[in-house]
């Protein structure tokens, strides 16, 4: 199914935009939380939790970016499995991950920010999350560009504050100013070895949604070069700075505060630099809604919009406003779902269990999705070994087979939430049962990557390099 109104969505992101896109989920309030929740959980072994955490999610993206190098399109996860293993698979992956990632975490941003907020000002945290979405909503639909300078510029800059902030609470600069006491926190926690080894699923948060530029390949400039790049980039990033906020927080903040605390990351800045880390902190924190709700709203819209071309959704959510060039309905939906969630998180208070819950939830389900994408790759080495790669991934029997066995540990380590995620991923099986056979189609139908290639082509303005490789492709398999 074509864009109905025959407009094309523009190539003008490049790699700020892309490695803004990157981070724009993990330079959150929820993931800087799981930082000093996970040191809590490991003390000063924390970089051998984060570094065992980050082996899978070095090799999704891997599979990401060979995958976004193969289809360029604005589908992402669905096109690359629709091909792969089937339509079933690839609604799956998209409803029952990134919509649950945008309806809990989206949210969760919001109500953490609101909170943090109305410490300050004492306006209700409901008052300013929903203020704080509204606004992100108009920045969305009134252009793409203006969402690029955002997701490249904000979450730069609030990791810029967030490292400068933890290397000076490493180096002790706010003990030498009298304003902060060392406590004395040993290696391992009282759990031993066990309890490090057991964080590992949770330090996965700190890198989860790292592939959400992925999404707006069909509106990057040399996504075959700049995507691989900017995923690279951002977990490197996102690595060395955790480690260094962990080591800080630690370094003044008692263990059981990190534990225990609902804004552990704030307590923890406020134990290393005082009243100033507190400020700053707290300043991220609300900031970070608009990364969040920035990086939601304009990619799951565009996952919306490559279902409904392959007529897994209804044909609205492909429809391209002529104005603004965006998929104008799939945006809204977007809002409306983080704007329900967001009003429940404020009305059951907005305590640490709930955000805990909603994290978990998701993380068991999105690592299940990474699990997807590397069996992509796999199935279409198989199936086509002679199409034009640009970005190939080595050994990847190996690099795959160590990624699936470190996501099946990390999720068995937050196991007590699975039957949360399984109970949803069960109303999304239901949905595309119900779905196919409404529309007297197979549940799982394989589709082909000459048919994806083409409608890419058809839909996208011309990218070089990839559009005369994949010409010469279907061309040798006469699908031209």
């Amino acid at each position: 199914m074509d864009n109905q109104n025959g407009t094309k969505l523009k190539r003008v992101l490049g790699f700020g935009a892309t490695y803004g896109a990157a981070m724009g989920l993990v330079v959150s309030g929820t993931a800087m939380f799981s930082v000093t929740q996970v040191a809590g959980q490991a003390s000063h072994a924390v970089w051998i939790t984060g570094l065992i955490g980050l082996i899978p999610i070095v090799c999704a993206a891997l599979a990401f970016s060979e995958l976004s190098a193969m289809l360029p399109g604005g589908g992402m996860i669905s096109d690359y499995t629709n091909p792969a293993l089937g339509r079933f698979w690839g609604t799956l992956a998209v409803l029952g991950t990134y919509v649950l990632l945008a309806a809990a975490d989206g949210s969760t941003q919001m109500a953490m920010s609101g909170y943090s907020l109305q410490e300050v000002t004492g306006i209700p945290a409901v008052v300013t999350s929903l203020a704080f979405l509204v606004l992100c909503l108009l920045i969305n639909l009134f252009d793409v560009g203006i969402y690029g300078k955002f997701a490249g510029i904000l979450p730069i800059g609030m990791m810029i504050a967030y490292a400068i902030l933890a290397v000076t609470g490493a180096a002790g600069v706010g003990e030498s100013m009298g304003i902060a006491t060392p406590v004395n926190n040993g290696f391992l926690p009282a759990g031993g070895w066990g309890a490090v080894f057991g964080a590992v699923g949770s330090s996965i948060w700190w890198y989860i949604g790292f592939e959400n530029c992925c999404p707006m390949a069909e509106e990057t400039k040399e996504p075959y070069k700049v995507i691989p790049r900017a995923l690279f980039a951002s977990l490197i990033t996102i690595y060395a700075i955790d480690i260094v906020f962990s080591y800080a927080s630690l370094k003044y903040t008692d263990i059981n505060i990190l534990l225990t605390s609902g804004i552990s990351h704030i307590e923890g800045s406020k134990a290393m630099m005082g009243q100033i880390g507190a400020v700053v902190m707290s300043t991220i924190t609300i900031l970070a809604s608009f990364t969040t709700a920035n990086s939601q709203l304009a990619a799951l819209p565009r996952m919306f919009y490559g279902l409904a071309r392959q007529e897994q959704l209804p044909k609205v959510f492909g429809y391209i406003h002529p104005k603004y060039r965006v998929p104008i309905w799939g945006t809204v939906t977007c809002f409306f779902l983080m704007f329900v969630c967001t009003i429940y998180i404020c009305a059951q208070g907005g305590t640490a269990e709930i955000m805990n819950m909603f994290i978990n939830i998701v993380c068991v389900a999105w690592l299940g999705c990474y699990i997807l994408a590397m069996l992509d790759v796999l199935v279409l080495r198989k199936k086509y070994p002679d199409f034009p790669r640009l970005f190939k991934v080595p050994a990847p029997k190996l690099v795959f087979t160590i990624g699936i066995i470190g996501s099946l540990y990390a999720i068995y380590t937050i196991s007590d939430y699975i039957l949360f995620t399984l109970a949803w991923l069960a109303v999304v099986v239901i949905f595309i049962i119900v779905w196919n056979r409404a529309h007297k189609r197979p549940i799982n139908e394989v589709s082909k990557l000459e048919d994806a290639v083409i409608m890419i082509r058809e839909r996208t303005e011309y990218l070089p390099v990839w559009d005369e490789a994949v010409v010469e492709w279907l061309k040798s398999r006469n699908a031209m």
